[in-house]
């Protein structure tokens, strides 16, 4: 038997987070001396959950999410313009013994593939050859695009950079900008770092889970700098060679960092071989690896690598072999894990690729070199394993490349993927040369339907979900009991994203026979509450009894019971003075069975 008590959710009040991160106080426009009971609890089951973090350089505010009952209500990222609609979805689960199917329904039809695409910026007689641009995603799926300002007659470090809603909208515009700081970063304190790279100094960047920024760039292509910026962008590693005598093509060299901590630094050395060096201590003069070859080749030109750590720690690495997309995968201690395997017929020119939460990589290019014609797109999947040696074409790929851009003087595609499988992408229109217009455009691959499920042990499982219409399901089976938190979202014909949460409990199989649960006469007092709150139940026989506290995301909180009782009255107090306000839920168990109670902590 699982049961959650829900507190009579009576309408929906929206409320606004605060800038730079701050936590949500409530407002004190609602007091409880001067408003009903019933008004409190609306007010208070509305309080967002999620506080969307903004860089208080770049906002004024941020968005909001409201709660219903089981139902996180439409996250959207980033705050939505007031005519933008995103799909909405009513959410429910049934249970059939070891599987549980996740039921939504969407108040309008969902859409996965390709969106019509958008002008970012645009220029009618740019006086340089071509536009040099760059997206990337924040860990809160916001998007950002920047574009280069360098021209010959006005030879700027500057870039402008634009903020864009999850449908590619402009939601901000920063002109003529280059970073807080004069840093070529973007800082979301205190929420990670999102790092778009600097399109004016050839500087390459990433950034690590202790929000530390690493720029890579070259002097001139002989040697491979290393510089490292904390959080507040001061500096901690500054021009620090790392590789003396690299010789990397064009001043390319690419980064990235694995789960562990540990740095990874690719580049093409003299044109004809892949190398790669890696730091296990931060970046610190002694703690780079001696420079090791993955590739090489005398006739065939190698260039352009790009490089992605998995989840797991393993390495992701993609390249020019002449015109051809080439691919190699390698473990984290090094081992070739899948050998160069060839992806496409030809006419690559400039691959770029992001890589998602299940590892499979998202890759786009432009054919031909610097007039291309079209822009395609591919998928790998990134958890394949091919015991050291090459793989086809058809066993790597999830998508097979195909052109999502099929036009003339497009060029140097860009994508980032962000936490729900939409490719967001930004590429170059128009003649290449000088003194011709040009500009920016964005477009945006919705992802299918999809289910991100965290598991009671806060592991994480995706489910794409099946079905048409306004119609979807997807069944999963749980590998544990103990409380689901569930993640939903679906995109319109217009890109437009709707993101929904659903929370449920999950028995284990053959728990719903069961009609007898020792556990009676479950309340909790006083509820809202501000520090203090006494959750009381009534045994009916000796056994043990286990009382937790979870967040609305399933993750765990506090164990406040875990012992034999005796039959009888008791209670359990949990001080949360040091919680942020919103909805908690409370478990208690004893033996198989369980109640779910739903409490609220509001604002002092």
């Amino acid at each position: 038997m699982s049961i959650i008590r829900d507190i009579p959710t009576v309408g929906r009040l929206p409320a606004r987070c605060t800038a730079a991160g701050s936590k949500q106080k409530g407002s004190a426009e609602l007091s409880a001396k001067r408003t009903s009971l019933y008004l409190i609890i609306t007010f208070f089951l509305t309080l967002p959950l999620f506080a969307h973090s903004i860089d208080p350089a770049l906002y004024e505010s941020t968005g909001s999410c409201d709660v219903s009952g089981n139902t996180i209500e439409s996250l959207v990222y980033p705050p939505a313009s007031p005519d933008q609609k995103a799909p909405t979805f009513t959410i429910s689960h049934t249970e059939n013994g070891t599987e549980v199917t996740i039921n939504v329904i969407s108040n309008e039809d969902l859409f996965s593939g390709w969106v019509a695409g958008k002008d970012i910026w645009s220029n009618s007689n740019w006086d340089y050859w071509w536009l040099n641009t760059r997206i990337a995603t924040d860990a809160e799926s916001n998007i950002y695009a920047a574009v280069k300002l360098y021209e010959y007659s006005n030879p700027s470090i500057n870039f402008d950079m634009f903020v864009l809603e999850n449908n590619g909208d402009i939601n901000e515009s920063f002109l003529d900008w280059n970073g807080p700081g004069s840093n070529p970063l973007i800082v979301n304190n205190p929420d990670p770092n999102i790092y778009i790279e600097q399109p004016t100094l050839d500087r390459e960047g990433a950034v690590d889970s202790d929000n530390n920024t690493y720029l890579i760039y070259t002097n001139g292509g002989s040697n491979i700098i290393l510089t490292k910026l904390d959080p507040d962008g001061t500096l901690l590693i500054n021009g620090l060679n790392i590789v003396v005598g690299a010789n990397a093509w064009t001043n390319e060299a690419r980064v990235d960092i694995a789960p562990d901590g540990r740095i990874y630094v690719v580049w093409s050395e003299s044109l004809h071989d892949i190398q790669y060096v890696y730091s296990d201590d931060g970046g610190d003069s002694d703690s780079w690896s001696i420079p090791t070859s993955i590739c090489s080749n005398a006739s065939d030109q190698l260039c352009k690598p790009q490089i992605s750590c998995d989840t797991n720690g393993n390495v992701h690495i993609i390249w020019q072999h002449g015109s051809v997309l080439a691919y190699m995968k390698l473990l984290p201690d090094g081992t070739v894990s899948i050998d160069e395997s060839f992806l496409t017929s030809g006419g690559v020119w400039s691959p770029m690729m992001d890589i998602d939460d299940q590892n499979n990589l998202h890759i786009v290019w432009g054919t031909g070199t610097q007039g291309s014609n079209s822009v395609y797109y591919t998928e790998i999947n990134g958890n394949l394993d091919g015991g050291g040696v090459s793989m086809s074409d058809d066993e790597l790929t999830i998508v097979q490349e195909a052109p999502f851009i099929v036009s003339t003087d497009v060029r140097y595609p860009k994508c980032t993927v962000d936490s729900y499988m939409n490719v967001h992408a930004v590429y170059e229109k128009g003649e290449y040369g000088r003194h011709h217009p040009k500009a920016m455009n964005y477009i945006k691959m919705n992802g299918v339907p999809l289910l991100r499920i965290v598991c009671p042990d806060e592991s994480v499982l995706f489910v794409e979900m099946t079905g048409s219409g306004t119609d979807w399901e997807g069944t999963f089976t749980p590998p544990m009991t103990g409380i689901y938190s569930t993640g939903v979202s679906g995109s319109d014909t217009e890109g437009n994203t709707g993101i929904d949460s659903y929370v449920f409990e999950y028995p284990g199989t053959g728990i719903e026979s069961q009609s007898h649960f020792p556990v009676s006469s479950v309340s909790c007092s006083p509820n809202p509450f501000r520090e203090t709150i006494s959750f009381s139940y009534t045994l009916s026989e000796t056994g043990t009894v286990n009382v937790t506290i979870y967040d609305m995301t399933g993750r765990l909180i506090a164990t406040l019971m875990n012992e034999e009782q005796q039959a009888g009255l008791h209670s359990v107090d949990w001080k949360a003075s040091d919680m942020n306000p919103g909805m908690y839920l409370c478990r208690i168990s004893s033996g198989a069975v369980s109640e779910t109670l739903r409490c609220v902590i509001v604002a002092d």
